[in-house]
C-alpha cells in the first residue's frame, strides 16, 4: 500500500494548515516527456502572467542520459503574500500540462527540515490539485481554492529519495546535467 493510499483511508482533518516557508529549501520540479523548448515557453508563460506575484526564479536543467529535464527554483526575498508552497505547488501544475509524469521535491537545508514532495493528482480530471508529503504528512491541496486537506502523518523513516527512485527511477545527481 503506497502512502497515498493510506492518505485515502484515513483524512483526519482540513484546514489552512500552513505549508513549509520554503526558506533554506532546495526545490525543484522533475518533468518527463516534455521537450526543453516547451518547457521553456511554458516557464516564460508562466512569468508573464504571474510576473508581479511569483516568488521564484526558474533555471531549465536537462539530467544526463535520462528524458527528464528539472526546474530549479529559487525563493526571492520579500515577494509571496501566501506561503511560497502554493506557488511551487502552482508551477508544478502548470508545467505537467503536456508531460508523461512530473513530480516536486524539495529539501531542507535547516537543522531537522522535513522534505516536502508532491504528484499532480491524477484521479482529478480537471488537472488542478496535487497530493503529497509536507510538514511529515500526507496531503491534498486543490490549487484554485488553496484547500488542503490533511491526514496521516508519515514516518520519520520514510526515504523519499527511493520512492521517487522506485517511482519514477529517478536517481538525484547533478554531476553531468546541463543548464539549458
Amino acid at each position: 500500500m503506497g502512502f497515498f493510499d493510506l492518505f485515502k483511508k484515513k483524512n483526519t482533518a482540513t484546514s489552512l494548515e500552513a505549508f513549509p516557508d520554503m526558506e533554506k529549501y532546495r526545490i525543484y520540479i522533475f518533468v518527463k516527456g516534455e521537450s526543453a523548448s516547451d518547457l521553456k515557453a511554458r516557464m516564460n508563460e508562466y512569468n508573464e502572467i504571474y510576473i508581479t506575484e511569483t516568488p521564484f526564479s526558474m533555471e531549465l536543467y536537462k539530467m544526463e542520459d535520462s528524458s527528464w529535464h528539472y526546474v530549479v527554483l529559487t525563493l526571492l526575498p520579500n515577494t509571496a503574500e501566501i506561503s511560497p508552497a502554493w506557488d511551487y505547488l502552482n508551477i508544478l501544475l502548470w508545467l505537467n500540462e503536456k508531460a508523461e509524469h512530473s513530480f516536486a521535491y524539495a529539501f531542507s537545508e535547516k537543522e531537522g527540515g522535513q522534505p516536502f514532495y508532491a504528484e499532480v493528482d491524477k484521479n482529478n480530471p480537471y488537472g488542478d490539485s496535487c497530493v503529497g508529503i509536507a510538514n511529515g504528512r500526507n496531503f491534498f491541496c486543490n490549487i484554485p481554492e488553496q484547500k488542503v486537506e490533511w491526514s496521516a502523518s508519515v514516518s520519520k523513516q520514510f526515504d523519499y529519495e527511493k520512492y521517487i527512485y522506485e517511482r519514477y527511477g529517478v536517481k538525484f545527481s547533478a554531476k553531468g546535467d546541463r543548464k539549458i
